[in-house]
């Protein structure tokens, strides 16, 4: 069964002094890129989310977010002045600079400051980090278990359409088998027309081999077979627990490949409809299988 890229999940609760919620969601991507926030003070935390999602996600661009609430009780909020005066040193160094090159700084508010890492220091109950830490510890399986059940269903979605767009693609294989009989005899026909309006004698033996030789060249045989073995390809890893969004985006490369050869050596109307056909499903597949972890 397929399992999509796209998911979420989210939960919250309370430990403590502390009231919590963290999430996590995922989009598609060619490789794993994972990204938290993570509050600093829980020193530790990020690492411990990382590789519990890593454990479990191959592939997809996921984000995953934990907020946390403090009480009063918590501990006391106080500015650290050293972290201030060196924000501070840095402003004027950087208004300094401007000012030589001619360009004008605002001044730096009380609020962008605030907002500066460390300048509230906090004195926190180190006990009660500890305690958090491990409680959401033993939440993160049940995250991720939520946010996979929510990668398989959209998967089994995506299942659904990939198995219907493969059957279609099944069905105009066979009608391209069905024209090459039709095609043989048309391409044959069309020769001799064309020669008999250039009102010229042709030897027998020169016209077969040259019949012979366009006949090589717009065979389409081995496109054919090639198309029904990719098809067999992605039937199966349809089939498949592993993760196969890479081993499907490059069967479609080669189904449009084949298609495309298909088209351009057809010389029939009938055989090229099939293969433009072919093409516009192959990208509609192309667009599905990009969720396909």
């Amino acid at each position: 069964m397929l399992t999509s890229m796209t998911g979420m999940a989210s939960m919250s609760g309370a430990s403590g002094p502390y009231d919590w919620s963290m999430e996590l969601r995922g989009v598609n991507n060619k490789g794993l890129d994972i990204r938290t926030r993570v509050p600093e003070w829980l020193t530790g935390f990020d690492k411990i989310a990382r590789k519990a999602i890593s454990s479990q996600v191959a592939r997809g661009s996921l984000q995953f977010s934990l907020k946390i609430s403090q009480g009063i009780e918590q501990g006391q909020r106080q500015i650290d002045p050293d972290k201030l005066e060196h924000i501070l040193s840095n402003a004027s160094v950087l208004a300094d600079l401007a000012a030589s090159k001619g360009l004008s700084v605002a001044p730096l508010s009380l609020s962008e400051i605030a907002t500066q890492n460390g300048f509230i220091n906090v004195e926190a109950n180190t006990a009660a980090q500890q305690e958090v830490m491990q409680v959401l510890s033993g939440y993160m399986p049940e995250l991720l278990a939520q946010f996979q059940a929510s990668r398989k269903a959209e998967g089994a979605a995506l299942h659904c359409i990939l198995s219907d767009s493969l059957m279609q693609t099944e069905r105009l294989i066979v009608q391209a088998q069905d024209t090459l009989s039709d095609r043989a005899k048309s391409f044959e026909e069309n020769f001799r027309a064309a020669l008999a309006r250039l009102k010229q004698d042709v030897d027998p033996e020169r016209l077969a081999q040259e019949m012979a030789i366009l006949a090589v060249k717009s065979d389409v045989t081995e496109e054919i077979d090639r198309l029904q073995a990719h098809l067999a390809a992605a039937q199966l890893l349809l089939l498949s627990e592993l993760p196969s969004g890479r081993k499907f985006d490059f069967l479609m490369q080669e189904f449009n490949r084949e298609a495309n050869t298909l088209c351009s050596k057809s010389g029939a109307a009938a055989l090229t409809a099939i293969g433009l056909e072919m093409k516009v499903l192959i990208d509609q597949m192309r667009e599905q299988v990009q969720n396909v972890e």
